[in-house]
């Protein structure tokens, strides 16, 4: 028993040890810049860059809401001719 424990079980356990270690590492790189997830300040120039590009946005999407004036009915595939022509309460 002691002989495969030395020859399977210890080299198992390092290896699993080592590869936790190397699959970590760029965990901890990811955090290694100073300050990398603060917001930058916006110069007054970058400011009103973005309000026109907000504003030209708003613009072209500003009419794609409208609903069509006729009414559609979903079911006229499937009802036959004479149902159209019988009075609806």
């Amino acid at each position: 028993m002691q002989a495969f424990i030395r020859a399977v079980i210890r080299p198992a356990a390092l290896a699993a040890a080592a590869l936790t270690l190397v699959m970590s590492v760029p965990a901890f790189a990811q955090g290694a810049n100073e300050g990398g997830d603060r917001p930058t300040r916006r110069t007054d120039a970058q400011k009103q860059e973005d309000a026109a590009v907000d504003k030209a946005y708003r613009a072209a999407t500003k009419g794609d809401r409208k609903l069509p004036s006729a009414k559609v009915d979903p079911w006229r595939t499937v009802r036959s001719g004479d149902d159209d022509k019988k009075d609806k309460h």
